[in-house]
């Protein structure tokens, strides 16, 4: 046991070690701390060589002695040499690399409650008590001692236990145990209803989906919404609603726009969820030449869609869908590149504006595919009209990931969207306007994502 306390004594000298900035270590230092790994590793293992043979215990604990003995001499030295080049690879890596890289030092699992301050100017604070519950959802959250997810609270509902933390939405039912892990930009937006339901909407691959929730009291209800209201901000579309009578009557929109009189339309359109299109199709490939071909026939379909036909919203959908459905039947395997598709949708109820589009990342330009109801010269997007931005990769490499990253500024909003899930994705509305995730769709290794942007005027906006 002796080896094992030096050894994690040497793991917090490097944990302290490599939580420096890369700026205030030298690859001197690192080749120190990594000789005493290697030191510690040796020195334990001969001095184990000359400490377990003994014949105190007669010659059976000789011979148990040798045994250790020699597997120490082995071991011993190889873990000090597995820790020796982990410090040693972390500082080429981070010398080498022009990302930030953050150094995970493995945390102390809180045993209290977080301290509540009552008045910041007088420093006031009140020590929470310790609670034996909140203790063990925390290990649920924190995996023991080895994740680096932080618990925010937790509350206790019929069937099954909510947890909030840092980076998840957690729902553990209580009889089937099955876990439900949900990332905070996965979600859309929740709400309360009156019959003490908290419904909150998710995107998925094929669009957005709803869970229920059911609470049979006030508290539990009121500490449910306060936990979610903590992480609001991270949510993909919860800073568009302004109290909880509009999320409410809103929950159900954003599922079925075309259920709405949107501003600029000239039909009813027809129900359709966005996103529920995306199935996987085998097409005439011998039809599709090259990327241009595809950009090209997407684009002399949909120059013909207009606002007057009742499955308009529907048929953009199809017709972004096929746009990556064909990209990924035309590159496949060795070539195989990946893509990212936009939509906007237009219900502001005047033009708007595509000031810009690029692809920061990618191996393309971004093309523009819009609807009839588009001004080419002037780049404005006509009441009731749409346009879709498509852009691709390069083929991934040891040298490049190919990744896909589209920005979009209008004169309603501008974004960023990832081609990957949690690559940041976000989109800001300008004053006077709202700016919706009608889909944030990705495929489950990275190779595509599809966007649908809903934006209108913000209603009882004062200038």
């Amino acid at each position: 046991h002796e080896f094992i306390y030096e050894r994690n004594a040497n793991q917090r000298l490097l944990s302290d070690y490599l939580s420096r900035e890369i700026s205030n270590r030298s690859i001197v230092n690192s080749l120190y701390y990594a000789g005493t790994s290697v030191a510690l590793g040796v020195k334990s293992g001969a001095k184990g060589m000359m400490e377990h043979p003994t014949m105190d215990n007669g010659p059976v604990g000789f011979l148990q002695g040798v045994g250790k003995a020699l597997v120490g001499a082995v071991i011993k030295p190889v873990v000090g040499v597995g820790d020796a080049a982990i410090v040693v690879m972390n500082h080429v890596s981070e010398v080498t690399s022009d990302e930030v890289v953050i150094i995970r030092i493995p945390k102390r699992l809180r045993r209290a409650l977080p301290r509540v301050v009552i008045d910041i100017r007088n420093s006031t604070v009140q020590l929470v008590p310790f609670d034996e519950s909140s203790s063990k959802v925390q290990k649920i959250v924190t995996a023991g001692d080895s994740g680096d997810d932080v618990y925010i609270g937790h509350v206790n509902i019929p069937g099954c236990l909510i947890i909030t933390s840092e980076k998840y939405f957690w729902s553990i039912d209580r009889h089937t145990k099955m876990t439900k892990n949900l990332r905070w930009d996965d979600i859309s937006h929740f709400s309360l209803s009156e019959e003490h339901l908290m419904r909150i909407s998710v995107f998925t691959m094929c669009g957005l989906k709803s869970f229920t929730f059911k609470v049979d009291t006030y508290i539990q209800s009121a500490d449910l919404y306060q936990l979610l209201s903590m992480q609001a901000s991270k949510m993909g579309n919860f800073s568009n609603f302004i109290g909880a009578e509009e999320r409410a009557s809103f929950n159900s929109e954003l599922e079925n726009i075309g259920a709405n009189n949107l501003p600029g339309f000239k039909s009813k359109q027809v129900p359709h969820l966005f996103g529920s299109c995306n199935i996987k199709r085998k097409g005439n490939h011998d039809l599709i030449k090259d990327d241009i071909d595809i950009i090209e026939q997407c684009f002399a379909r949909v120059m013909l869609l207009g606002s007057e036909n009742s499955a308009f919203l529907k048929s953009l959908d199809n017709e972004a869908w096929n746009l990556v459905n064909s990209w990924s039947q035309l590159y496949s395997g060795l070539s195989s590149r990946r893509c990212i598709v936009a939509g906007i949708i237009n219900c502001t109820g005047s033009y708007m504006q595509v000031k810009s589009s690029a692809l920061v990342e990618g191996g393309s330009p971004c093309y523009s595919i819009p609807s009839k109801e588009y001004l080419q010269d002037q780049g404005l997007v006509a009441p009731g009209g749409a346009i879709i931005f498509f852009g691709w990769g390069s083929i991934p490499s040891l040298s490049q990931t190919g990744n896909v990253f589209m920005t979009i500024e209008t004169g309603a909003f501008a974004c960023n969207l990832s081609g990957r899930e949690g690559g940041g994705t976000e989109a800001t509305a300008l004053p006077g306007y709202e700016v919706w995730f009608l889909e944030k769709s990705y495929d489950s290794s990275s190779w595509w994502a599809k966007y649908w942007i809903f934006v209108k005027e913000r209603s009882n906006y004062i200038e």
